[in-house]
């Protein structure tokens, strides 16, 4: 009886085990199959997600580095050529009309003037100094000395600034070079008739870029900007500027992407200028393309149609993504690259350390899972009468963990990867456990490189909010602008759409008697608007100091702005000169919204004045003249189209009815105008996204 009782008991306690067996083999393959579907998972999300984000950070950022730094060199160098054509234009205004103009002295530098910054008389051979006429023309182009020092203090690369004649004499601004004179003291000679800045300018008979040489006086690279100069329609010289080429090549430098990346500057000719590198197909001085098709077809997009983009093309046998962009005004492009293997490196090297942790991890599913096995079996054999607390102790020592590590396993998704392990069981599923913890503070580690990539980004908006402070610090923002002024009241606003918008306004004494008024809109938006928006703001404002007459200042700027306009921009303007002593105001549209004037009394009304076309947009164009006589009381509103085409949710846009209506709500003071039709605009768009500029001003003449 005993026997067969201890038979059934054994015969129980192993079936007992085999289940056990059978249920702890059934929880070693969930286990295992889970950790492997979750390595795997883990595996092709981290590949996909890194591959398209590391891809996307950095090409975006080799782009958009070269993109900016090209548009700032074509900028320096617009602006340069700007200013040599302003200095050419007001010589020839001087040869044209020398009444206007009195007598100025130049000095033929001694050598006492060495290292003094000043204006130079320099002449050729065959030039007598003593001339009289020679005399008369450099006491007559002496007028442009604080021009030329101007020019020179501007520019910190610049080498100096000259007026060249065709009589053989010069007028140069900058620093005076013991190069002046021989090594027996004799002074030298310089013909500008002969200096191929002189030369080329003349025969272009325009603005023109020299090509890149050594500087006459120092030997340093430099390029040379010369503009012609016209007594009536006859040629009489040449006003031009020299301009280190440091400067670029530093800014050229800002585009390199990384400790592998590299950056050039290809001129007109497909020639590399400027290179990171000293050797291969990109080091200085070599023909871009030359034997590689790929570079050679990128030259011809550069250089032959001004494009800008982004390739993946083999430069020196490597693949390497490659960003260029045009210098515009010169005609040259900046080109970046980085290695393709940078770029897609740490994505290599995450997937090759996951990988080697995942067929670590299923080896040790698997010695577990056999240990386990064996010492089940063995227990059964050896240990039959003792099963019972055998799958007891098994249970709290092998199962328990397993499925608490299980558990924890599955927890883990997105970027939870917190993994923290606080039971001691001495054993493989404690070296699993520890393994696993290393893969996801590895895991994390990579997610904290994402966040800092991500990071990057966000400086560069808070660059374009610096951008935004810089804009609106250029626009009158202090209120009221001249409280010593009783005579009148002013008030404006500007809301760029973007960081940085297109639209301003100005208002400045020109004298003691007029006040200039200014409200514009310049096509387009973002930083590019921005920038022709400033030199808009600044033209108008400088030919306001000189001429009386609305019209022509129009005039003078649009001839202006669009010998320089290679971006094919415009800007509308309404442009107003108030005469305080008397209220007469004089105005000039060009292609601007109608301006909006209350009478004192009475209600604000549209005032249909006559268009004139855009600013920048043709050569040539004239614009008429009205007036506004203004009575105590009576004010004007000015804005831009960002007021009236304001939308709500539906793309119903708000009209100059609604805003007329706004106008003629109570209000004592511009201020309070301006409120009006701002909150009423607010009201009717209920939180749609702005997608134009706001920008108002208001004027009450008392």
């Amino acid at each position: 009886m005993q026997k067969k009782f201890m038979k059934t008991m054994l015969i129980i306690s192993t079936l007992l085990l085999l289940l056990f067996g059978i249920i702890a083999f059934q929880m070693f393959g969930k286990l295992r199959y889970i950790l492997v579907q979750n390595s795997e998972r883990t595996g092709q999300q981290v590949e996909e997600y890194s591959d398209n984000a590391m891809r996307d950070q950095i090409t975006r950022r080799l782009r958009d580095t070269t993109l900016g730094c090209a548009y700032t060199v074509n900028e320096i160098l617009g602006n340069f050529a700007g200013t040599v054509t302003i200095i050419a234009d007001a010589a020839t205004d001087i040869y044209s009309n020398p009444d206007k103009y009195g007598k100025a002295e130049v000095k033929i530098p001694d050598k006492s003037d060495i290292g003094k910054s000043i204006g130079q008389f320099v002449y050729a051979f065959d030039v007598d100094p003593s001339d009289p006429e020679i005399q008369q023309e450099l006491s007559m182009i002496g007028n442009q000395q604080g021009n030329l020092l101007a020019m020179y203090g501007q520019y910190e690369e610049l080498g100096a600034s000259y007026i060249g004649t065709e009589t053989g004499i010069m007028l140069l601004a900058g620093p005076v070079l013991s190069d002046r004179w021989d090594e027996n003291g004799n002074y030298v000679y310089l013909d500008p008739r002969k200096r191929p800045w002189y030369m080329d300018t003349k025969e272009a008979g325009t603005v023109h870029f020299s090509e890149i040489t050594e500087d006459y006086d120092t030997g340093r690279l430099a390029i040379m900007c010369g503009a012609p100069v016209y007594r009536n329609k006859e040629f009489v010289g040449v006003a031009g500027a020299g301009l280190y080429l440091e400067g670029v090549e530093k800014l050229m430098m800002n585009a390199k992407i990384g400790e592998n990346g590299d950056a050039c500057i290809i001129d007109e000719k497909g020639r590399v200028v400027f290179s990171s590198r000293d050797t291969g197909e990109l080091k200085p001085q070599t023909i871009l393309g030359k034997g590689n098709e790929g570079l050679a077809f990128l030259s011809h997009k550069a250089i032959m149609n001004g494009e800008s983009g982004l390739e993946l093309l083999d430069v020196d046998g490597e693949k390497n993504y490659v960003a260029y962009s045009p210098i515009e005004v010169v005609g040259w492009s900046l080109i970046s690259i980085i290695p393709e293997k940078t770029v897609i490196a740490p994505k290599e090297k995450l997937l090759y350390s996951l990988k080697e942790s995942g067929d670590y991890e299923l080896m040790q599913i698997q010695n577990i899972t056999k240990s386990a096995i064996v010492t089940i079996f063995g227990i059964i054999v050896a240990m039959g009468f003792l099963s019972t607390a055998a799958a007891n102790v098994l249970s709290k020592k092998l199962v328990k963990p397993i499925e608490t590590l299980t558990e924890k396993v599955e927890s883990l998704e997105g970027d939870q990867l917190d993994f923290e392990w606080d039971i001691n069981t001495g054993d493989e599923v404690q070296k699993l456990a520890s393994t696993f913890g290393l893969m996801t503070m590895r895991m994390k580690r990579y997610i904290s490189y994402i966040q800092f990539a991500t990071a990057e980004k966000e400086r560069i908006s808070a660059e374009l909010s610096l951008a935004t402070k810089i804009q609106t610090s250029m626009l009158p923002h202090e209120f009221p602008p001249f409280p010593e002024r009783p005579e009148f009241d002013i008030y404006a606003t500007m809301e760029p759409a973007r960081e940085v918008g297109g639209d301003f306004y100005d208002f400045f004494l020109i004298d003691d008697d007029h006040l200039g008024l200014v409200m514009a809109d310049v096509s387009g938006k973002g930083i590019p608007a921005a920038l022709f928006m400033m030199t808009a703001k600044t033209t108008i404002q400088s030919y306001s100091m000189k001429v009386r007459s609305a019209a022509e200042i129009l005039r003078k700027t649009n001839n202006s702005l669009i010998k320089n306009n290679q971006t094919d921009m415009f800007v509308t303007v309404w442009l107003g000169i108030l005469e305080i002593s008397t209220g007469i105001l004089s105005c000039a549209n060009a292609g601007h919204e109608y301006p909006a004037v209350m009478k004192n009394g009475g209600q604000f009304e549209l005032l249909k004045d006559k268009h004139g076309f855009v600013i920048g947009g043709m050569e040539g164009v004239r614009y008429k003249e009205y007036t506004i006589e203004l009575a105590r009381g009576d004010k004007i509103f000015l804005y831009t189209d960002g007021v009236p085409e304001a939308a709500d949710a539906d793309n119903n846009m708000y009209g100059t009815e609604r805003m007329i209506n706004a106008l003629n709500k109570d209000a004592s003071s511009p201020k309070e105008v301006l409120k009006n039709v701002h909150d009423d605009i607010n009201s009717f768009v209920n939180g749609a996204e702005q997608f134009d500029d706001l920008t108002m001003m208001c004027l009450e003449f008392k």
